[in-house]
């Protein structure tokens, strides 16, 4: 799988990647931050890996997220074979459309 790969489908042309830098930088862009969404640990799991986001814009509260160290956030995003996709434009308003997907959905 190359790092960057053209995701189809609606009207947003989407990229997909699993390079740490561009994944930091673009979820940093959108004023993001890695976390863990409170309440989904598992045995052996701590939990379900989100993008949280310092204005509180998201369709998670700010209550429902752990901030990570990006070093934790890569750990688990590598070791569960996680890959960001978002929009080309990375515009504002299309923060919503960053996902961690798995890389065997590409």
């Amino acid at each position: 799988m190359s790092d960057d790969e053209h995701a189809e489908g609606g009207s947003t042309e989407r990229t997909a990647t699993t390079e740490r830098a561009l994944v930091r930088d673009v979820i940093e862009e959108y004023d993001g931050y890695p976390a863990h969404r409170r309440g989904s640990e598992g045995q052996g799991d701590r939990g379900l890996l989100c993008i949280g986001f310092r204005d509180g814009g998201s369709t998670i509260g700010d209550d429902d997220v752990k901030e990570l160290s990006w070093n934790e956030f890569f750990e688990e995003f590598d070791g569960k074979g996680l890959a960001l996709v978002y929009p080309e434009s990375l515009a504002e308003d299309e923060r919503d459309d960053l996902h961690l997907v798995s890389r065997e959905n590409l």
